[in-house]
């Protein structure tokens, strides 16, 4: 069903949802179960800076808050298409590149791990990756959630689609089991998107990633095998996240299905005109991460676009100005069908949704939302750091940008203090 090479190396939005250890911190008072995984049990899948904010008040011991990085932690997964089907027109470069797929594409899978020094290589954890196919309107971790209890040994391997795979004679879909084991010991992922009716109908992929938070932890295969066997006492260092991977868009599957010779349901209608399919999903993209320092002083340098992963010097007090330009042309229009088409559809534009993740330092804000946003990090000790000067004299900002469906990009700078 899905090809995997071992490469080197969410509150959440959009169809991606992180249960990991929160940041390492667990409460006397909470029974020593962390919230992220007790909730995955529950199935309640609010992403875990979410389950912070909602569980803070219940434990005797305050937990971090939501924007502020204290260890391993995933704060988005992106999917893209590496190889798009060679049949249909090339994708245009200057739009971006899709985060939905269409079947038999490749798509790279790649989390973006952080902690409080940081960004980490997925290798690091170690991660194994589930699939498992969500039936239409079925919700993030529902689909692995239904095959509980079960263990990583009982899941087969998710098999590589191929087109062999088609039977054009009777018209029928490929059956892939699901769930079905992706990888091990993988940090990016490639896979190979599969072609099923539960797709077509509209339905999507469901990837659960699982990863080893520490290295005297639990193992990722042990973090899995408890999780699977729907225990609610998951160790507070594993980490795991669930990201939705769109199947789209639905108008060229559709005209795919029909072009493959298979037997289409009455209920989806006319194959459409090519005139008639939208452009898919695509990620949106960061063009400039441009920096300001305010002194104590209110003396300003202005140190005009920042690289990812770039270093600032600061001195105590400073603030950083931070602007961030992401196109507005990267925001798509689409169509949200009424009542499962029968009543039409509704047009949408995509909105832009930035959350921003400090290791140390205040914010003026944890979130964000125009094509051109601003935010100002001062360097003053903030709410719940334990000293007045970042660990080692160097301080991380993340930025993860989102638009209202599943694409999603991100940024971070460091901060380094005089001594």
């Amino acid at each position: 069903m899905y090809r995997h090479n071992v490469l080197s190396g969410l509150s959440q939005q959009n169809g991606s949802t992180i249960g990991s250890a929160v940041d390492g911190r667990r409460s006397a008072a909470c029974g020593g179960v962390s919230p992220g995984p007790k909730l995955h049990a529950c199935a309640k899948y609010l992403g875990a800076l979410t389950v912070v904010a909602t569980l803070a008040s219940g434990c005797g011991e305050a937990l971090p808050s939501q924007e502020r990085i204290i260890s391993k932690r995933t704060l988005a997964i992106r999917t893209e298409v590496t190889t798009p089907l060679p049949l249909l027109p090339p994708d245009d470069p200057e739009l971006g590149v899709r985060a939905e797929a269409l079947p038999f594409e490749q798509v790279r899978v790649t989390p973006f791990i952080v902690d409080a020094d940081d960004v980490v290589d997925p290798d690091v954890i170690a991660p194994l990756w589930i699939a498992c196919e969500l039936s239409p309107g079925q919700g993030l971790f529902a689909c692995l959630k239904s095959a509980f209890p079960t263990s990583v040994d009982e899941l087969p391997m998710c098999p590589e689609p191929s087109l062999m795979d088609l039977d054009t004679e009777s018209g029928s879909f490929p059956e892939y089991p699901s769930p079905c084991l992706l990888a091990e010991n993988t940090g990016v992922l490639d896979i190979t998107m599969p072609l099923s009716s539960a797709a077509l109908l509209g339905g999507d992929i469901e990837l659960t990633m699982i990863g080893q938070g520490q290295s005297d932890g639990p193992t990722a295969k042990e973090c899995a095998d408890t999780l699977l066997s729907g225990a609610s006492d998951l160790d507070n260092s594993c980490i795991q996240a669930v990201q939705r991977l769109s199947v789209g868009p639905r108008e060229q599957f559709l005209a795919l299905a029909a072009g493959f010779g298979l037997e289409l349901p009455p209920e989806l209608g006319e194959v459409p005109d090519p005139e008639d399919i939208p452009d898919g999903d695509r990620n949106p993209r960061i063009n400039e991460f441009t920096v300001t320092v305010i002194h104590a002083d209110d003396s300003r340098d202005e140190l005009g676009p920042i690289a990812a992963g770039g270093v600032v010097a600061v001195e105590p007090g400073d603030t950083l100005d931070i602007r961030v330009n992401a196109p507005e042309t990267d925001l798509q229009t689409y169509l949200i069908p009424i009542n499962g088409g029968i009543d039409g559809y509704e047009e949408r534009t995509e909105t832009y949704r930035g959350s921003w993740f400090r290791t140390w330092g205040s914010l003026l804000s944890n979130s964000s939302n125009d094509p051109m946003s601003r935010n100002e990090w001062t360097m003053n000790r903030g709410d719940q750091d334990e000293d007045d000067r970042p660990p080692g004299d160097r301080a991380t900002l993340y930025h993860v940008l989102r638009d209202s469906r599943q694409g999603v990009t991100w940024w971070w700078i460091h901060a380094e203090m005089a001594s």
